[in-house]
């Protein structure tokens, strides 16, 4: 199995404010990042409790795919985290359900 990890993978937990740099993802049109050696794809579609938030992660590696699949509220947030070496900082996306808007925030490293 490939060594990389998706770490936090769409938790809720962390708490971003949302700002002039997020951008927004236009639901069922998706997301596409490379976070280091791992190829992202994001998007959602709304549905009755929420908005199902769809994210698939790879590496050029045959079968290293992963998907997880999460349904976001209004106000609520989710990270997608890749780490990488000793010292250094995570590789993130962070998402934010606000209104009936899906906002993210591309790495800054």
């Amino acid at each position: 199995m490939t060594r990389f990890l998706i770490a936090g993978a769409l938790l809720g937990a962390v708490s971003i404010a949302s700002s002039a740099q997020a951008e927004t993802i236009a639901p069922d049109t998706g997301l596409q990042a490379v976070l280091g050696t791992v190829n992202v794809t994001i998007y959602y579609h709304p549905v009755a409790a929420g908005y199902q938030v769809v994210t698939t992660a790879s590496t050029d590696q045959p079968d290293s795919v992963i998907r997880f699949v999460s349904t976001l509220a209004p106000g609520q947030d989710a990270l997608v985290s890749v780490p990488r070496g000793v010292g250094q900082p995570a590789l993130e996306i962070h998402l934010r359900r606000v209104g009936d808007r899906l906002e993210f925030q591309r790495p800054t490293t």
